[in-house]
């Protein structure tokens, strides 16, 4: 019998700030706690809900054996990223990924700096209670809703990549919000560009009235007028058109009947979605064009309200600026309608599956 590890079984450590009970094993995987020295009487304050909140993880997973010569030695470390943002986006939680401390045969050493930092346990993404919208029981074998995006047969290319992406986007949004709001409010921006770009539309639904009408005049009276209109059309699918349709699309009317802000009027609305969403793309271009910084504009929540929309006009020297921000979404709103459409998306592709069903 030999000590050493086995070159098909890996190991990556993982933590939330979030506290999780249970564990998932199915499939030649293993997701369990690592647990804390019970001797430590420090540790157990990381149990609770606060500032120094954080639970461990091992996620463990067999692979097929290695052939000898067979080309470059594979890095499993990705499996680490990718089960971190499906368990982020499943739960609505936070996830970090310390690296593989067990892989191909030999031990690794982790990076626990993570643990050194606090968390402001106020916001949802860190709080110890289910999320409103798809309320997943902070248990780890829960983890079987999702399951099916890592098991034979795997679902859709197209669809596991669009998601992959999405997901990883999502992620990076709730490690970067207590330090970089601007660059978190643009992570979940892309997230849903990229699950916009799964979808094919038609010219109709991507063009205003006005916009179709002045093409079916060029169509009409223009020699060569179906090619010229064609190429016009395609300029004109605005990717802008194609983000806000996409979120609308697969947002259903239970997202409105409840919000995580505290006060009715300071949650998403069904009336004003649209807006809200085409604003919230405004910003991110008018971000990326001209460089005007938002920094902790959209994640300004008042005291005690988790508010899902800005309340109030914020004053700004540019004032075209400055309506696009009254409409926007906070980080916490956008954040809520991206998970929800990640989630939806995964539903509508037999990814994610209900218990009642499982």
């Amino acid at each position: 019998m030999t000590l050493r590890p086995k070159p098909t079984i890996q190991k990556a450590l993982i933590s939330s700030t979030s506290r999780f009970v249970g564990e998932y094993e199915k499939n030649g995987m293993l997701l369990a706690h690592a647990w804390p020295d019970f001797y430590d009487r420090t540790a157990s304050t990381r149990w609770f809900e606060g500032p120094l909140s954080r639970s461990a993880f091992v996620f463990i997973f067999e692979t097929p054996p290695l052939i000898e010569k067979s080309g470059p030695v594979p890095d499993y470390s990705p499996m680490g990223d990718l089960i971190c943002a499906y368990l982020a986006v499943l739960f609505g939680k936070r996830f970090d990924f310390h690296g593989i401390i067990e892989s191909r045969g030999l031990f690794h050493f982790p990076n626990l700096k993570q643990f050194e930092h606090l968390c402001d346990h106020h916001l949802p993404q860190n709080s110890h209670s289910p999320r409103v919208d798809f309320p997943v029981p902070l248990e780890l074998g829960q983890f079987s809703r999702i399951e099916r995006l890592l098991l034979a047969p795997l679902p859709d290319i197209k669809f596991l990549r669009t998601f992959q992406g999405a997901t990883k986007f999502y992620l990076q949004a709730l490690r970067n919000i207590e330090y970089d709001p601007e660059i978190a409010y643009l992570h979940l921006i892309t997230a849903g560009e990229i699950l916009s770009n799964y979808y094919d539309y038609r010219t109709e639904a991507l063009l205003d009235t006005q916009t179709l009408k002045v093409l079916s005049k060029i169509q009409e009276e223009l020699v060569n007028g179906d090619r010229v209109a064609k190429f016009i059309s395609k300029k004109l699918l605005q990717v802008k058109r194609r983000f806000v349709e996409t979120i609308i699309g697969l947002v259903e009317k239970d997202f409105f009947q409840h919000s995580e802000a505290k006060e009715p009027f300071a949650g998403l609305k069904e009336s004003s979605f649209r807006d809200t969403i085409s604003a919230a793309y405004d910003l991110r271009s008018r971000y990326v064009h001209t460089g005007i910084p938002f920094r902790n504009l959209v994640s300004h929540y008042i005291s005690g309200m988790n508010n899902e929309i800005m309340i109030g006009k914020p004053v700004v020297e540019d004032k075209e600026f400055g309506k696009i921000l009254a409409k926007v979404p906070t980080y916490l709103g956008l954040e809520r309608i991206i998970r929800y459409c990640l989630l939806r998306f995964a539903q509508l592709n037999n990814a994610y599956i209900e218990p009642s069903i499982v």
